[in-house]
């Protein structure tokens, strides 16, 4: 993937660093790039010379939104080669926040290219002194990164700020839920047009159906009007509510209507992604739920007269 050399005293090339893979981990909060190197002792000049190294990480390629990421430190220190052509693996590790991968995502187009600086010390008789390294560029292609995106979490929760909800409300919740997985993954990959044809599939099956039971322009409006009317007659509440959204998103994801896959944009991808995740975040079906209404209201008289009692 790439490499870089290190120069120490008066020794040019004294050893090189090869950029052998990239990874990811989560932590509490955090994410993480690992940049796994391999060194090897290309002069007498860097054996026996314990290195520290250190460094920063930058993402290219993203145009405005390039930048710094942060700091790059070694997982494991110090790195030190024995002899000559001897070899030892190290990792440089740069902690991430979720916004940061958010920003990445918003706007590659396909892999992410990465800039690292390295730069660090070594040991020499017993002193410390300042040894030069370099710059190497990565480019991690969009399968990898997609991996590594697996690797670090991204995407656990449905949105920014909510938790991923419980899928054992039912069994058609697990299935939409699982449905919108693949959404997500979709769209990581830039698959616009099927990460909205999983959306379609996570709404019909939000309610036991297929996604080929469509429903029309006519029978959306058709169920808000009637439940307009009801609701001038008594109190709906949120849940009917939510299923007009539904029946809405639904109609919105229907690829019948746009046939043409370059109709599909990110945007709309995007947006379309957000409603859904919100949707499901607080989703209980509507008759069960006017159900447990009805019932509350219909025991409120008998709380009143025991509590008068």
């Amino acid at each position: 993937m790439g490499e870089i050399w290190v120069n120490m005293g008066g020794t040019n090339n004294a050893a090189r660093l090869e950029l052998k893979s990239v990874h990811g981990t989560s932590g509490l909060g955090v994410m993480q790039l690992r940049f796994q190197f391999e060194a090897s002792c290309r002069h007498d000049a860097s054996a026996q010379r314990p290195m520290w190294l250190e460094g920063k990480v930058h993402a290219v390629g993203l145009g405005t939104s390039s930048g710094y990421l942060g700091r790059l430190a070694v997982e494991s220190s110090p790195v030190t080669l024995h002899s000559l052509a001897a070899t030892a693996t190290f990792v440089l590790v740069a902690d991430l926040d979720h916004r940061q991968v958010q920003i990445i995502e918003e706007h590659r187009t396909g892999g992410v290219k990465f800039n690292l600086e390295v730069t660090g010390t070594a040991m020499t008789d017993g002193n410390l002194e300042r040894i030069g390294v370099g710059t190497i560029e990565c480019e991690v292609n969009q399968s990898n990164w997609v991996a590594i995106l697996e690797q670090m979490q991204y995407r656990r929760l449905l949105l920014i700020e909510l938790d991923a909800p419980d899928s054992g409300r039912s069994t058609e919740f697990a299935a939409a839920l699982d449905y919108y997985r693949d959404a997500e993954q979709q769209y990581i990959k830039q698959e616009w047009r099927l990460t909205v044809e999983a959306l379609r599939q996570t709404l019909a099956a939000l309610v036991g159906k297929k996604a080929e039971d469509e429903d029309g322009a006519a029978d959306v409006a058709a169920a808000a009007k009637a439940l307009r009317k009801e609701s001038r007659e008594v109190d709906t509440g949120y849940p009917p509510r939510a299923e007009q959204v539904r029946l809405a998103l639904k109609f919105m994801c229907d690829l019948g209507a746009h046939p043409e896959a370059a109709e599909t944009t990110k945007a709309d991808a995007y947006s379309a992604l957000l409603m859904v995740g919100g949707l499901l975040h607080g989703w209980q079906p509507a008759k069960a739920r006017i159900a447990a209404q009805s019932s509350a209201e219909e025991n409120e008289p008998l709380r009143a007269t025991a509590a008068r009692a």
